[in-house]
């Protein structure tokens, strides 16, 4: 009996050995999910079917200051809105504005971008890659000035990611839906769906949708009636994001072919306190969104406009895998196949 208690380990060493175990654990599997390289794999099906069309809501003399007040016609709340760009050409017509609301340490600082579209081909996405096509990390202007963007901002940076529904451009990814995340689909028809695991669905129904791009991240902002959500699909690790106040990024559709471009900066007292998911939703309801959809936050935040960085990235911002962007060109089907056979 002696020899057996001499032989058993003290209960401090078998602590310590579980802990190594477990540290050994994590970081295993940070180095498969977050920093081995990643390659643009899978089926890559084409979406079939053409997209529904849509009249832009202003034409004729003096678009801007029309199209100007019909944007800010659509916001409710109580913040103060600044004008800073519009832009209008055959396809797209884009106001670009910066929001506050609040003072001192309560301050929210926040930009959006109203994009009436001629079709859903004109909202695009972009994944960084190298010659050999594995994903890489690059800046979010850097990416936006490699694809001529007007407007760009954060995607669902779903190279960090294994699971989830990931389309662009009408080229399926990746078709795991045994996802814990919300998924948000922008279809052909123009318009802006959310599939929560919730609600059963397959990625049969997916494609059925026509889903022009998907995104793996969330969660969905909005109810099915426009009203902030009472609660959120926020996987176990991330609850703490539910009350802690960070930047954001969000994507919102007011009515098919009208969609809003949301950043929400964070981390700097007296600026931008940044956002919970209550207030980030809140938020999208009072730039009239009847959808929205939280994308990466963070030091990811960031938003570009004509070559230039709009807000104030926490820590400058950070190199991500992919961005959402609208184009300064027209977009063509020659560009849409080019784009394509390049991913390919």
């Amino acid at each position: 009996m002696s020899e057996s208690k001499r032989g058993r380990p003290p209960l401090w060493a078998v602590l310590l050995t579980d802990f190594l175990i477990a540290c050994l654990v994590c970081g295993l599997l940070a180095v498969y999910f977050v920093f081995l390289p990643r390659t643009v794999v899978g089926e890559m099906l084409p979406v079939e079917g053409d997209p529904t069309y849509f009249s832009l809501p202003v034409e004729g003399e003096n678009i801007e200051k029309r199209l100007e007040d019909l944007v800010l016609s659509g916001k409710k709340g109580q913040a103060n809105r600044e004008i800073l760009s519009s832009f209008w050409d055959d396809e797209k017509q884009l106001i670009l504005t910066r929001n506050t609301l609040g003072e001192g340490k309560e301050k929210i600082t926040w930009y959006t971008a109203d994009v009436y579209v001629t079709s859903i081909k004109v909202i695009m996405t972009h994944v960084s890659t190298d010659e050999e096509n594995t994903v890489i990390n690059k800046s979010v202007l850097s990416q936006a000035n490699e694809c001529d963007a007007l407007l760009a901002i954060t995607g669902d940076t779903f190279s960090m990611s294994k699971d989830g529904v990931i389309v662009r451009n009408g080229l399926l990814y990746r078709n795991d839906v045994r996802t814990f995340n919300d998924i948000c689909v922008l279809t052909l028809d123009g318009t802006m769906r959310i599939f929560e695991r919730r609600n059963l669905y397959s990625i049969t129904d997916i494609k059925q949708a026509r889903a022009w791009q998907a995104f793996t991240f969330g969660p969905s902002l909005l109810d099915g009636k426009g009203e902030p959500k009472n609660s959120f699909n926020i996987a176990a690790s991330h609850l703490s994001d539910l009350s802690n106040e960070h930047p954001r990024t969000a994507i919102g559709m007011v009515e098919p072919g009208h969609f809003v471009f949301t950043l929400v900066d964070g981390r700097a007292e007296g600026y931008s306190k940044g956002a919970t998911f209550p207030e980030l939703a809140q938020i999208m309801k009072d730039e009239g969104c009847t959808v929205a959809y939280n994308l990466d936050g963070g030091r990811s935040s960031v938003m570009t406009y004509d070559g230039s960085v709009v807000n104030k990235p926490y820590k400058n911002g950070r190199g991500i895998s992919d961005i959402i962007y609208i184009p300064k060109g027209s977009v063509t089907n020659d560009v849409l196949q080019s784009k394509g056979d390049a991913d390919e």
